[in-house]
């Protein structure tokens, strides 16, 4: 502090006083108590020269400068009374105005009183009561004014302090204007909008809170490098989803840094700096929700036990969030992991208390898992644990084999022998003509299934690809390699994927098991195919990152593009528009038990060299077409 001194004494008189106003809170009020009293005195003065229309009567004379005096100090007993000096000119609004009327009143009620007590004792009124009516009248509208001007002033000189970090404001309603007035209020932000864009071209040209509607949006791009944006806010709550997108990936496109008022589907009431949040990979790749039959989900879950395998997984858990709330007698957790488990445990029982149960297993351990259904018979079993890393498992195919394919046999068999209404196993596009062991194990688990299906288990399969924010997946290795400051690594410039968020997926996963009286194969809609190389591009626009992207090549086993139905198979239709039923299903022969218990025996003994082959092989069977679905004729036919 001392160090300051030197500084205040260099400058004048009058930016010394600026500065220690500024800081103090005393003299602050001192001076708002001191213009309050100028502005009282003038007020009563008037309100004298009013009531008698320029010339005070001789016999009131005496009492006028008495009555100023004795106004100032009732007014500002009642203005302090009334937290008048307690509240911050930059918030000025309808709660000061109100106190405000209250305050004035209230001063009236005690002139009125005063000036008739004072009669009884003289004999006449001291004050006329045309003065006491108009003087309060002058006084609200004066003390009105000054803290109205105090407002303004305090955020004419804090807009003109703002610093030179140029924004620009996308939305010019409510929330929009809403944002700029609190962005104005917050001189230490350092922000300086310089206008706003909007779709509504009527809006063009006008002036919102004194700022200016630049342009549409679609000119973003040549409006932001016009005006030397350096970051773009987004505040349009009744924008569409897709619309949504595409205005961030204008934002993305332009390399300039976004923030989004979070809850954009909500009202704006309350759009404002601590709303505002970063934009997400999600925003970029996310779609319009699918609407699904509650009331279908809630006859196969509500007040039954349904277990999760896998279920502190990404997707496991979701399917535990999305399942409790349809009310299940009973939700058993079935983990490898203790701590991820007893982490959601933990959430799933504060959300309902005494449902939720954990037990610690491995589905390759089937003596446990007969255990764990003998003891919890569960009536509804999604399948959610897989081993799912594709480089990792063409390196360890026998642990693919165990856990993919001889795990789901074993709950399948649990779920016979207690009894279970219901088997949903999760499934991905990677099971499609599948080229890597992880795959491969999917797409056989595909037929275990199917052929449970066969001997009276209503057991379904659902397929998907990827979704975001998983443990392991793209975009969680990418804002790793952003947090390092980069390079990204992309294994091909013209590699793509299908992608879902995680709660999207889930709940079309209880929808189509819903659905099913079993043995289907659904596939979600996964939209359109995003290029891997373009995702990395946007997540290092939005991160502010200047990383560069590298590339690898693509391991062993990956494919350059995901597909999503076999060959010439295609998707028929249901009544749930994001959710599909596969046409033609892999046909299971006669041999392939046999061949499904070799494979399992071969992984259980540990490395076999040609298992791999005998993997692809057993994964890659023929299909047989739906009833009332014809294969497509051959090439020449």
């Amino acid at each position: 502090m001392a160090s300051d001194e030197p500084h205040i004494a260099e400058v004048s008189p009058l930016t010394r006083f600026k500065l220690r106003a500024h800081h103090s809170r005393s003299l602050q009020i001192g001076l708002m108590m001191l213009a309050d009293a100028l502005m009282i005195a003038m007020s009563v003065g008037l309100a004298y020269l009013a009531r008698f229309e320029g010339r005070i009567l001789a016999e009131y004379t005496p009492y006028v400068v008495p009555a100023v005096l004795a106004g100032i100090v009732v007014f500002l007993v009642f203005l302090w009374a009334f937290g008048l000096y307690h509240v911050v000119l930059r918030y000025v609004g309808i709660d000061v105005m109100t106190r405000l009327t209250g305050a004035v009143f209230a001063a009236m009620v005690f002139f009125f009183a005063f000036d008739v007590l004072v009669q009884q004792f003289v004999g006449w009124r001291v004050v006329p009561y045309g003065v006491i009516l108009a003087g309060c009248a002058f006084a609200y509208i004066g003390l009105a004014a000054l803290r109205s001007v105090g407002r303004l002033w305090v955020v004419m000189t804090g807009a003109a302090n703002h610093g030179e970090y140029r924004v620009l404001i996308i939305g010019a309603g409510d929330a929009g204007s809403l944002l700029l007035r609190d962005i104005e209020t917050q001189p230490q932000l350092g922000w300086k909008v310089v206008g706003f864009v909007d779709d509504d071209p009527r809006k063009t040209g006008l002036h919102v809170r004194g700022k200016k509607v630049l342009g549409p949006i679609d000119d973003l791009h040549r409006l932001a490098v016009w005006h030397d944006v350096d970051e773009i806010l987004v505040a349009v709550p009744s924008m569409s989803a897709d619309r949504r997108r595409e205005v961030l990936e204008m934002c993305t496109a332009a390399g300039i840094r976004t923030k989004i008022v979070s809850g954009l589907t909500s009202d704006a009431t309350s759009a404002g700096v601590a709303d505002l949040r970063p934009v997400e990979i999600e925003d970029l790749l996310g779609r319009e929700p699918n609407e699904v039959d509650v009331d279908l989900i809630a006859e196969t879950l509500t007040g039954k036990v349904v277990a999760v395998t896998g279920a502190a997984g990404s997707i496991g858990s979701e399917l535990c969030r999305q399942i409790m709330n349809m009310r299940p007698s009973k939700l058993v957790l079935v983990e490898i992991d203790e701590t991820r488990l007893y982490e959601l445990y933990l959430e799933m029982n504060r959300l309902c208390p005494d449902v939720a149960v954990m037990r610690i297993c491995d589905v390759r351990d089937d003596r446990k898992l007969r255990k764990v259904f003998l003891e919890e018979r569960p009536a509804v079993v999604f399948h959610a644990a897989a081993y799912k890393h594709v480089p990792v498992m063409e390196d360890e195919p026998e642990e693919a084999i165990r856990a993919n394919v001889m795990g789901t046999m074993n709950v399948l068999n649990e779920c016979h022998r207690v009894g279970a209404e219901r088997f949903v196993l999760i499934s991905t596009d990677k099971a499609v003509d599948p080229r890597n062991v992880m795959g491969a194990t999917k797409a056989l688990a595909e037929m275990v299934m199917l052929s449970a299906a066969r001997y009276g288990i209503s057991a379904v399969a659902v397929r998907f690809g990827n979704v975001l924010g998983s443990r392991g997946s793209v975009i969680p290795i990418f804002e790793n390699q952003l947090r390092l400051g980069g390079p990204i690594t992309v294994t091909d410039p013209g590699v793509t994927r299908y992608f879902m968020t995680i709660p999207e997926a889930a709940r079309l996963v209880l929808q189509a098991q819903a659905m099913s009286e079993g043995g289907d194969i659904f596939v979600l809609d996964m939209g359109e195919p995003v290029r891997i190389v373009d995702l990395a591009k946007r997540m290092i626009v939005l991160s502010g990152v200047s990383a560069q992207i590298e590339y690898t090549g693509l391991r062993h086993g990956e494919k350059l593009h995901e597909v999503l139905v076999h060959g010439d198979a295609d998707l028929i239709p249901t009544e749930c528009p994001a959710v599909n039923r596969l046409s033609a299903l892999p046909r299971i022969t006669p041999e392939f038990p046999e061949e499904l218990h070799e494979l399992i025996m071969q992984a259980r003994m540990g490395e076999n060299p040609g298992l791999k082959r005998f993997l692809e092989r057993l994964s890659r069977g023929e299909f047989e077409w739906r009833e009332g679905d014809e294969a497509p004729a051959a090439a020449g036919e």
